[in-house]
């Protein structure tokens, strides 16, 4: 089975709502972190702020490291670390087209969402936004 590593940048807005891209493609339509892989000899807190760059064009300050769990999907396993963050330059903007919605959702909005990632059902089962 195949092993990926990714991360996930959680950014929150004042009202302690979590910022997610709505990905939109033949293969996948859902509700995701913005992160993503990492590439060889790169860390984690790394990938993180080269995908913000990439996916939104802002630069982020790693704030917090929030950990990480491993899962399967799709016959792949994938270790996802996610990262508390900042925005210290920029407004999150769409930049890949494969993404056609940028939103802020609180906890219960996540909690009754049918279309969230399979690593945002898995963050929201692991940690409490709210307590972030």
């Amino acid at each position: 089975m195949i092993k990926v590593e990714l991360t996930g940048a959680v950014i929150l807005n004042t009202n302690k709502e979590i910022l997610l891209m709505h990905r939109n493609t033949e293969q996948l339509k859902q509700w995701e972190l913005p992160g993503g892989k990492l590439e060889k000899g790169e860390l984690p807190e790394q990938t993180a702020i080269r995908e913000l760059k990439e996916e939104l064009n802002i630069e982020i300050e790693i704030e917090k490291y929030l950990g990480y769990k491993e899962f399967e999907d799709n016959e792949t396993i994938l270790k996802y670390h996610w990262y508390k963050c900042r925005i210290l330059r920029g407004s999150p903007e769409l930049v890949e087209e494969k993404f056609d919605n940028l939103k802020y959702f609180n906890k219960k909005e996540l909690e009754g969402n049918r279309e969230l990632s399979s690593n945002m059902k898995v963050f929201i089962s692991y940690i409490d936004i709210e307590k972030i």
